[in-house]
């Protein structure tokens, strides 16, 4: 296990790197050098994101009590190898890092694809993830889900976005002052900056959403296998997932509680990102 900064904010945290199996990892850990409960939680990002796309304001919020792990998978910021095909191979992915890191227990916090990926490696690896987080993600495959609109995937796949961009993927209608933070929070690192997601793996992670969304992957008939105690963060206003996809998810997972935020978008941690850190950090100590 590698050592914690106590202190050390988000976006100053240097950047790691572990080779795994031929492929060289990029990671940061933050949070309290001794805390509580030893337990990490290891941070599993959405379509396109990198390790400087996560909130600074909630992932310091989050490592207050507990350690944090944020992951970039292979193929995506400075991480070698090519980027994963499928959900299961993300998961698979994640849990070899996990594992050469020396744990042999963690949380897992996924945000939107990065939540396919959580269910995943909680259903592979029962004894490996004690608990899971979902934020803004759903149930891949199911046919009572709601589409997304019409144009979040055009906005989705964009080369650069704008302020306006920004704030329909993650934020609520007339959240303008919460965005401009986020984004304040995220420009607030200016080295040791991760490279952006290309066209070509931004391509292949398109096709792994479309297959897990799709029912391809077969994730939707196994969530019951998914037994860890599990809580699903949402906003009433995702573009992504509406707001009965997540009622959906919650419904199928066996051991679930369910926290849907009134007025926020696809990221709620971001625009209420104390409120949403202490609700998670009572969920992993009480649950």
């Amino acid at each position: 296990m590698t050592n914690v900064d106590n202190g050390i904010q988000a976006y100053t945290i240097s950047t790691k790197h572990i080779d795994v199996s031929g492929v060289r990892y990029a990671y940061r850990e933050l949070g309290q050098a001794n805390p509580s409960d030893p337990t990490p939680v290891v941070f599993l990002q959405r379509f396109r994101g990198t390790l400087d796309d996560w909130d600074p304001g909630f992932v310091d919020e989050m490592a207050r009590t507990r350690r944090v792990i944020l992951f970039s998978d292979a193929g995506i910021g400075t991480s070698t190898g090519y980027a994963a095909t499928s959900v299961d191979e993300k998961a698979r992915n994640a849990a070899d890092f996990v594992k050469a890191l020396g744990y042999n227990s963690v949380d897992v916090l996924g945000f939107s694809m990065g939540g396919f990926v959580a269910q995943a490696i909680a259903m592979a690896e029962p004894t490996l993830v004690r608990k899971v987080v979902l934020v803004g993600t759903g149930a891949g495959g199911n046919p009572d889900n709601e589409p997304p609109t019409d144009i979040v995937f055009n906005i989705a796949t964009q080369t650069e976005y704008s302020f306006e961009d920004i704030r329909y993927l993650f934020f609520a209608v007339g959240h303008e002052q919460e965005t401009q933070a986020f984004i304040e929070r995220v420009m607030a690192r200016s080295e040791d900056l991760e490279p952006v997601v290309g066209p070509e793996v931004m391509g292949v992670m398109a096709q792994l959403i479309g297959d897990f969304m799709g029912g391809a992957s077969g994730h939707y008939s196994r969530l019951n296998e998914l037994r860890q105690p599990a809580l699903i963060v949402s906003g009433d206003r995702d573009p992504f997932f509406p707001a009965k996809n997540h009622w959906v998810l919650y419904r199928e997972l066996p051991n679930a509680q369910l926290a849907m935020y009134p007025n926020a978008g696809h990221g709620p941690h971001q625009q209420h990102p104390q409120e949403v850190a202490a609700q998670i950090d009572y969920f992993l100590a009480t649950a």
